[in-house]
């Protein structure tokens, strides 16, 4: 189910930007800057619109004058996507969830739309995640489904960056920058370009 305008997520370059809810300065301002040059460099950005880094990033891809997808743990129709965060990406790109309009939220449904959001996208980047984080779990999935993963890293005592940084240590790929997740994918997806003039913007 989708409201909005829903990039043809095949031909892009679809990067999930996930981390902590309870996301530090550091990690609200990474996650900002990774969506919105994620999005300049001709990626798409998929979010789980939760707030802390999920929705910086959002955010962010939405200042770069582009679209967003966001995945839904709730129907479709859910009182709570009709405001904020929500309310902009169904304005600005997408919002998709398998859940049709009425359907009831269980909580269970949060962790299930890890699969979703991870399976529309070719890369994952974990922003910020302490040790014991949802954004580990995601990680774990996007594994699963065989995608690449990168993290954003951050100091070696930062609580906030224990999982981030294990991450990295287990073989993810550090990200500095946007183009250090996008360059890679540049020979597939030739819209990609470190210029930043080839954002995406829905018709």
């Amino acid at each position: 189910y989708v409201r909005g305008r829903l990039a043809n997520i095949d031909d892009m370059c679809a990067v999930a930007v996930v981390g902590t809810r309870s996301a530090t300065p550091y990690g609200l301002k990474m996650a900002k800057r990774m969506g919105y040059d994620i999005t300049r460099c001709g990626g798409l950005v998929i979010s789980g619109l939760t707030r802390g880094v999920d929705a910086a990033a959002a955010e962010g891809a939405m200042e770069a004058g582009g679209g967003c997808v966001g995945v839904l743990g709730t129907a479709i129709d859910d009182e709570s996507t009709n405001t904020g965060i929500c309310a902009d990406t169904a304005f600005f790109g997408a919002l998709v969830s398998e859940y049709p309009p009425g359907a009831p939220t269980h909580s269970s449904n949060f962790r299930a739309r890890n699969r979703v959001t991870s399976g529309l996208a070719v890369a994952t980047l974990v922003v910020e995640a302490p040790a014991r984080s949802g954004a580990l779990l995601f990680a774990d999935e996007a594994l699963n489904q065989g995608r690449e993963v990168f993290a954003v890293p951050g100091n070696a005592d930062a609580v906030n960056s224990v999982g981030t940084n294990h991450l990295i240590m287990e073989g993810a790929q550090p990200a500095l920058s946007a183009w250090d997740v996008l360059s890679g994918y540049a020979a597939r997806f030739e819209n990609l370009s470190r210029s930043g003039k080839n954002r995406y913007v829905p018709e």
